[in-house]
């Protein structure tokens, strides 16, 4: 078997077939999109293996990257534009800590904005893995999440947050959104990934896009099978 390391490298934009790019086959060379290796090429950024303090979790991420469900639309970077409106920005995950108290998965809170759609949660635990036998680190479901209204896309079951391998400039983890919507098979979930980096201060006058050195990202925990950040703009 091919060596995985050959397939991660810094992410370049060339044009290519929306139809086509989730194809296991065709991402061993597709240079387009972030990746990871887990026993195959997957089209992402590969969850973070050490665990996190829940203080470090919390804050502000605003989304820069979007995951829809392979065979719905291309992967892309979620563009923003200087001075856009609160209103009109694509959005953030927002993990609050409450003030003067330890945290715990009890005591969380937060709030979702997503291109206009707008959700709370309250508590968060952690997830299962893909046999549903053992709990991992670094993937939290909600307690209670609500969307605050009834959007045709989406359904408050199944979201998730996830804490990234690859991190910030300032070392700061990415996260991970996990939106789900229903579909019309029963007992089948369609999920929209969105990948988000933590706000910062002074970083409302720069923009919220990843920088150089993270779309070139090649160090730190996992940096060897991740990848890095292409950037591309958001399609519609």
């Amino acid at each position: 078997m091919n060596d995985p390391d050959e397939h991660s490298s810094p992410l370049s934009a060339p044009d290519a077939d929306s139809s086509d790019w989730y194809d296991p086959k065709e991402s061993l060379y597709d240079l387009e999109h972030p990746k990871y290796w887990d026993g195959e090429v997957i089209v992402g950024i590969e969850q973070r293996k050490a665990p996190i303090k829940l203080d470090t979790l919390c804050g502000t991420y605003r989304w820069f990257y979007e995951f829809p469900e392979p065979g719905i639309s291309e992967p892309g970077e979620i563009s923003y534009h200087p001075n856009q409106r609160p209103q009109e920005s694509p959005g953030h995950i927002t993990i609050t800590c409450p003030g003067g108290k330890k945290p715990t998965l009890k005591n969380i809170t937060g709030t979702v904005r997503l291109f206009g759609k707008e959700a709370r949660f309250s508590g968060i635990k952690r997830a299962k893995d893909r046999d549903n036998k053992s709990l991992v680190d670094n993937h939290w479901e909600f307690v209670t999440f609500k969307w605050k209204e009834n959007y045709p896309d989406s359904q408050d079951d199944g979201n998730s947050v996830l804490a990234l391998a690859i991190a910030d400039d300032d070392g700061e983890p990415f996260v991970m959104f996990r939106c789900a919507s229903p579909m019309k098979f029963p007992g089948h979930i369609w999920y929209t990934e969105y990948a988000g980096k933590k706000e910062r201060p002074g970083q409302k006058q720069k923009g919220y896009g990843v920088s150089s050195a993270e779309m070139t990202l090649s160090g730190g925990e996992g940096a060897r099978s991740s990848g890095s950040v292409a950037r591309r703009e958001r399609r519609e």
